[in-house]
């Protein structure tokens, strides 16, 4: 299914990113369905507090995202990527033993520090080894990893949580984080041009400094529904909806709660999330990133949309579909359009770090802002649903913003 033009050491270096961005996403998310049962103990202001918990990762990160992105530049790819593996390793051991939310808060935030040096470098990396046809592919190849770390780890999170109690899915994410580091330092090389780096500036043309920007508006926005998602969704289902205990074949006599239900109702969002991926890289080629990021938008309004109006299990299934694909479209065409803002000469390829930077500064903000501020206005109005609609008109209204911006 997936073929690259150029060599067996090309595709495995894909494979690994995948892999190794699976292992982050996985222990980001598989606390997302555990929230509810966490908090719901906090008598008042509970949304802010589980949204400074999933919001604490993204104030780390945020601003070290263009530092790490420079520091790729300057000493290579491989070094920040495995310093921010082991910073997620070390985050996953502290969890369980963390004792109140204002912990988890702190370890979170540890987690962030992994992603502001991790995601800049991995994304570059995979910028370096391709070319511009063989871009929108690998970057497939990686969201597809993206995607099921983020759909195994709520349902991992919920039913692991459910049977084996708390540390067993925070051992999942500490082997997943070291198998990834053992794979970067075994079976990854950079291009030896990257050993000779000098950290230049950042320089873009005109047409690259407008899709930089351009991917950076569509990420804020985007992941922003993704953010409210994980800070937001678990406690609004426990508040809004009665979740039956669902008991599976008598003879595992095993009972999945509701902790386990919005796991899997999560899971499935990022499942078509994953499988979107070689659908959306193949329409991608014939409509462009900015069209495609267009869609993307419009469907993920869509999913809003339905959860607003939801009444039932079967319609908060059909609003991850819609999430699912119009993340998995939104990701794929920002961060393509964001990659290929650097030209391919040696030259440019010195900013490609810092460039990769500055999109994962914009999308970290917007996962930690975007929850803070709708958390905020939760408690305020004591309505989660007016929001999922407001935000479904703001992603319309911002469709035909980046169409005639685009268009230019």
């Amino acid at each position: 299914m997936f073929h690259f033009n150029s060599n067996h050491t090309l595709t495995k270096a894909v494979i690994i990113a995948a892999i190794c961005v699976f292992s982050t996403q996985f222990g980001v998310t598989v606390i997302t369905p555990l929230l509810g049962e966490w908090v719901k103990a906090l008598e008042t202001r509970f949304f802010v507090v589980a949204a400074l918990i999933f919001s604490a990762f993204t104030i780390v990160s945020t601003p070290l995202g263009i530092p790490g992105g420079i520091l790729s530049d300057k000493f290579g790819r491989k070094p920040l990527i495995v310093t921010g593996l082991l910073l997620f390793a070390v985050a996953s051991v502290l969890f369980p033993f963390s004792t109140d939310p204002y912990d988890w808060i702190f370890v979170r935030a540890l987690q962030g520090a992994g992603a502001g040096l991790f995601f800049p470098a991995i994304t570059a990396l995979l910028a370096d080894i391709t070319s511009y046809e063989e871009r929108g592919h690998a970057l497939s190849v990686y969201n597809i990893g993206l995607g099921v770390g983020l759909a195994l780890g709520p349902v991992s999170g919920g039913i692991l949580f459910d049977i084996y109690g708390l540390f067993m899915p925070f051992l999942f994410c500490v082997a997943f984080a070291l198998l990834s580091v053992v794979l970067v330092l075994l079976f990854v090389q950079e291009p030896e041009v990257r050993l000779k780096r000098k950290g230049k500036g950042l320089s873009l043309s005109e047409s690259g400094k407008k899709a930089l920007t351009l991917s950076c508006v569509v990420i804020f926005f985007g992941i922003g529904v993704a953010a409210i998602m994980g800070a937001l969704f678990s406690l609004f289902v426990t508040q809004n909806f009665e979740l039956p205990d669902l008991q599976l074949p008598t003879t595992t006599e095993i009972t999945i709660r509701a902790t386990g239900i919005i796991g899997t109702i999560l899971s499935a969002m990022f499942v078509v999330f994953a499988i979107s991926q070689v659908g959306f890289n193949r329409l991608m080629k014939k409509i462009g990133e900015i069209i495609l990021s267009i869609a993307g938008l419009f469907l993920c309004a869509c999913g809003l949309l339905v959860l607003y109006f939801a009444t039932s299990i079967s319609e908060l299934f059909l609003m991850s579909v819609f999430l699912g694909a119009g993340l998995g479209a939104i990701s794929l065409a920002t961060l393509t359009l964001a990659s290929k803002a650097v030209g391919e000469g040696e030259q440019e390829r010195e900013g490609r770090g810092k460039a990769m930077g500055i999109y994962y500064t914009v999308f970290y903000a917007g996962l930690g802002g975007i929850p803070l501020v709708c958390a905020v206005l939760s408690d305020i109005f004591s309505s989660a649903r007016l929001l999922f609609l407001a935000y479904a008109v703001l992603l319309l209204i911002l469709m035909f913003v980046v169409w005639h911006v685009g268009s230019d």
